[in-house]
């Protein structure tokens, strides 16, 4: 394959990786770099890609976004603490007075220390891990995938400098809160976070991803985490992403499912101006069971692509995938799910699902869901509908003496919660339901009806 076309975007990649000092990775690192370069940016002739255009970003330069050591954010009093105080942690830990000890702050992608010291958790900086054993971290980030879906991860395994690993040994008591914060000073910039989760045999707990913004810019972030269960761990994992309008947010969330590990995902898009969010999910063996869920929210001219795939490697083997959409203003949202079943995958039992609710003749959902499937018996169902909101009980509502901006909206909440009530976290969910209530029209009324 010949290499693609150096564009300013490339050639400024390329230079990063020239300040990087060698580490223990650098060789993986290397190859990830070079491997990016030969495939480019990904673009619309790229399956996945169709409706998101890079084009924009391809003729830009970045640099890295600013570190931030612990001397120099003490200095500056932004430290774990003031970190945390940005977003609505508290609220998304239940307001517990102990809520600090059980959250992580990444800015930039650097850690900010102390880290977490949550029971049952034994958590590090990556940096720290790699430098005493690598081939710990390698194993998590091999083999290098050319999939289009995927081309980001390589980016951030090329030039991530650091981020945090957790190994989760027991059953959490309370949720493990990890604060993405995204901040810089121009545009231009860009970060890397990087988070490694390994659940042991019968691990359980719910972990958090908050993904923010300080200050007026953010840079683009690139963030990645790689959730791997052994047999019989059951996990209950969120990402929720919250930064500002003009934000652009590609992320990777790799999920290795071993056997009878069970995860319940969400996927929560509440901010952004383009954000992108990949799931690779694998159930390597049987019993593994997915449940993945996405709340795509898009208003203004919001664009928000949520790509998932699902591989069934094993038989006996559960996945679903539900997501419910919304759009209004000029925004679009996407959501494209994909469900392989490998040779030998017998009795495999899928199901995908996408209703999208369109709020303006401007706003437009895409949603496509596909099957690729290698063997036989198995079970594999999949739909996808996108309308406006239904006449008839828009009708009776109003004959019950709403006016028509609340009726709206409740129909609006209504159709949403399907995905809400299924959290089973309650601090996470109201903290996300009041967020998106903020976002809806007649938002005051709203929350009265809660």
């Amino acid at each position: 394959m010949s290499p693609a076309p150096q564009s300013a975007a490339l050639r400024s990649f390329e230079d990063q990786w020239r300040t990087r000092a060698p580490d223990a990775l650098s060789g993986l690192r290397e190859r990830a770099l070079r491997r990016f370069l030969q495939l480019g940016l990904p673009t619309s002739h790229d399956e996945s890609w169709r409706y998101t255009s890079l084009r924009p970003l391809a003729s830009q330069s970045f640099v890295d976004a600013p570190g931030v050591d612990t001397a120099r954010a003490a200095a500056e009093g932004f430290d774990r603490r003031a970190a945390l105080s940005l977003a609505p942690s508290q609220a998304l830990l239940g307001g517990r007075a102990d809520a600090e000890t059980h959250a992580i702050a990444l800015v930039n992608g650097y850690p900010l220390l102390p880290l977490a010291s949550a029971p049952g958790t034994e958590i590090r900086t990556l940096s720290a891990l790699a430098g005493e054993n690598p081939d710990r971290v390698v194993r998590h980030l091999e083999p290098l995938s050319d999939a289009e879906e995927l081309r980001w991860l390589l980016l951030n395994t090329a030039l991530g400098v650091d981020g945090v690993h957790i190994k989760i040994d027991g059953t959490l008591a309370t949720p493990l809160l990890i604060l993405h914060v995204g901040t810089a000073e121009r545009p231009g910039t860009v970060a890397y976070p990087k988070v490694i989760i390994e659940a042991a045999p019968g691990a359980a707990g719910t972990v958090i991803e908050h993904h923010i913004q300080h200050g007026a810019v953010a840079p683009l972030s690139n963030s990645a985490t790689l959730l791997a269960l052994a047999r019989d761990a059951r996990i209950e994992h969120y990402r929720v992403f919250a930064a500002g309008e003009q934000a652009v947010h590609f992320d990777t969330l790799q999920l290795r499912l071993e056997r009878n590990a069970e995860c319940r995902q969400f996927t929560v898009a509440l901010g952004g101006g383009l954000v992108r969010t990949s799931l690779d999910a694998r159930l390597n063996e049987s019993g593994a069971k997915l449940d993945s869920r996405a709340l795509l929210v898009g208003h203004a001219d919001r664009h928000v692509d949520c790509v998932n795939v699902a591989r069934h490697a094993a038989p006996r083997t559960v996945s679903r995938q539900t997501a419910r959409a919304i759009a209004s203003g000029t925004s679009r949202v996407i959501f494209n799910s994909k469900v392989v079943v490998d040779t030998g995958a017998s009795q495999s039992d899928s199901q995908q699902s996408c209703r999208g609710l369109l709020l303006s003749p401007s706003a437009e959902i895409d949603s496509r869901p596909q099957l690729e499937i290698h063997t036989d018996d198995v079970k594999c169902a999949h739909g996808a509908t996108t309308g406006r909101l239904d006449p008839n009980m828009l009708f009776y509502m109003l004959s019950r003496g709403l006016d028509r901006q609340t009726a709206q909206s409740l129909l609006v909440y209504a159709f949403l919660a399907d995905v809400l009530t299924d959290m089973s976290e309650s601090a996470a969910r109201v903290a996300i339901e009041s967020e998106l209530i903020r976002q809806l029209p007649d938002s005051q009324t709203l929350q009265g009806f809660r």
